[in-house]
């Protein structure tokens, strides 16, 4: 389960805040401008903000540019056909500019907190970002060469470019956590319609509501796609609006849970598709009619990150 993604204020020292009778002149730990938090993960589970790093009291993000949808799309020119034909299209990868100031009371702590800041963003793979005006969505990036422009020997201003290299953004939680009341996980602007919606259902027939921009597909895509399946018997799961099929031939009792992770089937954790047609489920983007057959106190279950341009 995901976990708290910004610093703590009920456990840990107070986030900083612009200082707003003299513009900090008076106290350096209080700002001219209330900066950003942003929080990074290798996994999208456990987080950590720079607010939390001793070592990088002295950096504060100013500024972040949005990152804007890169499509790419391939085109065949047919001799006797006007026009040309769409052959494919994706979504190509995409930079997201920001704009730290660092600041040292001395030489020596100016070059301590440039190197804390590589440090914390820099690694071999990817890691995931998110920005505390957008609490609810993160991006998969690597962080690109750093451009800094030095003021004087102990305070500059650095923009930290991240190749956004997925192209899109995703939720920070799963669907099975979004409403969760204790975390920070919903808002506005997700897609998600004024209307009762669960990722669950005990019913033989119900909808699933896809509030991303683009379809979930776990085969085309490798998307994140895990469909949990609880009952007796043996069953069948039918996205109708997509026409897709996942049959499960062996037979379930009360106490095994069937999970098809993506395209591979686990019962009880472990795999398990010889005994399955090999089928997928996708997920269309808005409502998606299932039915699920030859499963008595049936229960299924959809989690899933949704995904945004």
């Amino acid at each position: 389960m995901t976990n708290k993604v910004f610093k703590d204020e009920t456990l840990q020292n107070p986030k900083p805040h612009a200082y707003g009778f003299s513009n900090g002149h008076d106290n350096p730990s209080r700002l001219p401008l209330d900066p950003f938090e942003l929080a990074i993960s290798n996994d999208g589970i456990d987080w950590t903000s720079y607010y939390d790093d001793e070592d990088l009291f002295g950096a504060h993000l100013y500024d972040w540019d949005p990152a804007i949808a890169n499509p790419v799309e391939n085109w065949q020119k047919m001799n006797t056909r006007d026009g040309q034909r769409l052959t494919s299209s994706s979504f190509d990868s995409r930079d997201i500019s920001t704009t730290w100031e660092v600041k040292g009371d001395s030489r020596a702590e100016f070059s301590m907190i440039l190197a804390e800041l590589q440090n914390f963003f820099l690694s071999r793979g990817g890691f995931w970002i998110v920005f505390g005006n957008e609490p609810t969505f993160k991006y998969r990036v690597k962080l690109k060469p750093m451009a800094p422009t030095y003021f004087n020997e102990r305070q500059g201003t650095f923009v930290l470019t991240f190749n956004n290299y997925t192209g899109v953004r995703e939720s920070v939680a799963t669907s099975l956590e979004v409403f969760d009341k204790n975390k920070n996980f919903f808002s506005y602007g997700m897609g998600i319609p004024n209307r009762d919606i669960s990722f669950e259902s005990k019913e033989k027939k119900f909808s699933i509501y896809n509030p991303s921009s683009m379809a979930i597909d776990p085969l085309g895509q490798s998307h994140y796609l895990k469909i949990h399946i609880r009952g007796s018997g043996s069953p069948t799961l039918t996205n109708k609006s997509t026409g897709e099929t996942f049959t499960y031939n062996r037979v379930l009792g009360l106490s095994d849970e069937l999970i098809l992770d993506g395209v591979d089937p686990y019962l009880n954790g472990q795999p398990d598709g010889i005994n399955s047609n090999h089928g997928t489920i996708s997920l269309v983007k808005g409502d998606n009619e299932f039915e699920i057959s030859g499963l008595s106190n049936s229960d299924v279950a959809f989690e899933f990150y949704f995904i945004y341009f």
